[in-house]
């Protein structure tokens, strides 16, 4: 019964509140974040800041930590973060307070026993001889005198309580036990299903299922929106951290400026070239309600004087969910300035693959593909009257084509490219094979029509009263449809033609090939493996190129780097240019782009135009190149 119910007279009241005043209060089980900045020590060569922790390092963290402790009834806490937010620091303290407080059965879950042992050694290890819990470890068991507690994967502490690291493809070792401290560490390397035993998140936090006061931590850099972290955020009560302007005292969540805001980080820039370079000491924070400057050295007081604000409804009232950037990590550890120079060396967004990385690692979210959210109606929308097939609008300057190999016909699309990488579709042709070929017939028609439209097609461009006639600079030619011909008994298959052709006729055409797992660069040369004239292709990075192509669709009107559509183009050119989408695959085994409509050639030859101007480096030429470009044109 509650010692404040009317219905206890105020004499037994009183005596119960007299024996609750002699009670030792340091018995109790005091929160986490106080037992961290007490005891947590972090050894030198392990930290930028070594020694004891501080709160005034990472003040933000302490919410998330004390979500642990027993006195919160949450179950289940997901941090979708940063690459340098802290967060794994953190959560390390919960695990040294339960160790101290006998408090759990804590299973750590990583992506391979490889980074388990890792971190087994540098943290755990150290968690335990640094921070006063070195007792707390049984060392020998009194059964089995031979048998140590204190092995990498697997350690017991007093209490009967005990620790084990696993990975999420070593299910099997966790099964046979129940944990009611259950930390699952960037778990977007979580595959959707391990063969024959089913989803491996859900496995794990099945093993607290009959405990009443568990607790789930899920950590993680995000991926894709669709991805394990963003969804379990999505489906928390979605903190975002609110911290306070030093001039005007209001609130405000730490982002960039730009991408339609104005306000946020910002920095002064030099462009040299392809190269963006910082003015350090422009780098600055403009709020988004006074609008005045706030520097880093303000950052320590604003993150002080923050505070989590839930912004959704949780799916249940026990999961609650954050969200940690690195722009709110102390200046020691990752600053402005290095924010600023990584979002620069994207191009300010501009540059698709760095920008992906930027979201994902520096901001904490997750990639959002806009293929899904476009519709060939909608792309048809954006159209704008201007010729095809002979005429560049305003603008362009530089022509590429792209080609795509099919059995029996060749689809070629040629794009023009401006300053900025601003572009304009203004041809698209298809060339048939005669009824007795394919395109696996070496010097076959269909190769001699698109080799004589290539080398002899003109554009006009009209420059101040002036025309001059603009050829195809470049021109990539597909080599990944790779059929044999069922017909002959022989290994040649269109990959070999295709390279026969480019290395007849290597000034003018290039073989593209998409790869999907790229990452850092668009395009890339790869030696050809296979007996070939060709010695050279080149790899392209599949999802960068399509995420720029809906990147740019979207863009408004008078923003630099839009692509352009003509009206002229019927609705079955659209209907392809919109035939992808990137989700996940339908078996749950992985990402990637999915067709929605048979047709992709618009889409596919688009992409290999777009190789060509890569091959040109048209996306790093400096505004004075693309002025001399234009000046050569027309002898001025």
């Amino acid at each position: 019964m509650n010692y404040l119910d009317p219905q206890i007279d105020i004499k037994a009241r009183k005596e119960i509140t007299e024996y609750l005043m002699t009670l030792d209060l340091k018995s109790r089980v005091e929160q986490i974040s106080e037992w961290a900045y007490g005891h947590r020590y972090i050894p030198a060569g392990q930290s930028e800041m070594p020694g004891l922790i501080r709160r005034d390092t990472a003040p933000h963290l302490d919410q998330i930590m004390d979500c642990a402790h027993p006195d919160s009834p949450l179950r289940r806490i997901t941090v979708m973060k940063g690459t340098q937010a802290l967060v794994t620091s953190a959560v390390e303290n919960v695990i040294g307070h339960s160790i101290k407080y006998k408090l759990h059965n804590i299973l750590y879950i990583i992506s391979s026993l490889k980074m388990g042992a890792i971190r087994s050694s540098t943290a755990i290890d150290a968690l335990i001889d640094y921070s006063g819990l070195e007792n707390y470890v049984k060392p020998i068991s009194q059964r089995m005198k031979h048998k140590t507690g204190d092995k990498t994967f697997y350690k017991e502490f007093h209490g009967n309580r005990r620790l084990m690291i696993t990975s999420y493809k070593s299910i099997g070792d966790a099964k046979s036990l129940s944990w009611d401290l259950i930390v699952m560490d960037e778990l977007e390397e979580a595959k959707h299903e391990l063969a024959g035993q089913g989803d491996p998140e859900k496995i794990f936090e099945g093993r607290s299922k009959t405990i009443r006061d568990a607790k789930i931590f899920k950590i993680s850099t995000p991926t894709y929106v669709s991805g394990r972290i963003n969804t379990n955020f999505v489906n928390g009560d979605q903190n975002f951290f609110f911290c306070k302007c030093p001039h005007c005292g209001e609130g405000q969540v730490l982002e960039i400026k730009g991408m339609g805001r104005d306000y946020g980080l910002y920095a002064q820039s030099e462009r040299h070239g392809d190269k963006i370079t910082v003015i350090d000491d422009t780098v600055k924070y403009i709020c988004k309600f006074c609008g005045k400057d706030i520097y880093e050295y303000q950052k320590g007081w604003m993150m002080e004087n923050g505070v989590w604000v839930p912004t959704a409804k949780p799916a249940d009232i026990l999961d609650t969910s954050f969200h940690v950037s690195n722009l709110m990590s102390p200046v020691v550890f990752y600053s402005w300035t290095s924010a600023m120079k990584e979002f620069a060396a994207t191009d300010y967004g501009q540059r698709v693959t760095l920008f992906k990385n930027f979201t994902i690692d520096v901001l904490g979210m997750p990639w959002e593909s806009r293929s899904e959210k476009k519709q060939w109606k909608d792309l048809k929308e954006t159209v704008e009257n201007y010729e095809i097939g002979g005429h560049i609008p305003p603008g362009g300057l530089v022509v590429t084509g792209g080609a795509d190999v099919q059995k029996r016909r060749i689809e070629l699309q040629v794009v023009v490219w401006g300053r900025n990488m601003e572009s304009w579709v203004i041809d698209y042709k298809t060339f048939f094979c005669p009824n007795d070929e394919t395109t696996l017939l070496k010097n076959g028609k269909v190769w001699n029509d698109f080799y004589n439209y290539i080398m002899t097609k003109k554009y006009t461009l009209e420059y101040q009263g002036l025309k001059k006639q603009i050829p195809v600079a470049s021109c990539g030619v597909d080599s990944g449809y790779n059929p044999t011909n069922p017909e002959q008994k022989t290994d040649i298959n269109t990959e070999v033609i295709v390279y026969d052709f480019v290395a007849r006729n290597a000034s003018k055409f290039f073989a593209v090939r998409g790869n999907p797992n790229m990452k850092g660069a668009l395009l890339k040369e790869e030696r050809v493996k296979r007996r070939s004239p060709l010695k050279v292709r080149y790899d392209f990075a599949v999802s960068e190129m399509k995420d720029e192509i809906f990147i740019k669709i979207d863009l408004s009107e008078d923003s630099p780097g839009r692509l352009h559509f003509s009206s002229h183009f019927p609705d079955e050119y659209f209907k392809g240019f919109c035939s992808e989408v990137f989700k996940e695959s339908p078996d749950g085994k992985g990402w990637g782009w999915f067709k929605t409509y048979e047709r992709n050639e618009p889409l596919d030859t688009w992409i290999y135009a777009r190789a060509g101007a890569e091959k040109l480096n048209c996306p790093a030429w400096a505004p004075e190149i693309w002025d001399g470009y234009e000046k050569r044109l027309f002898g001025k």
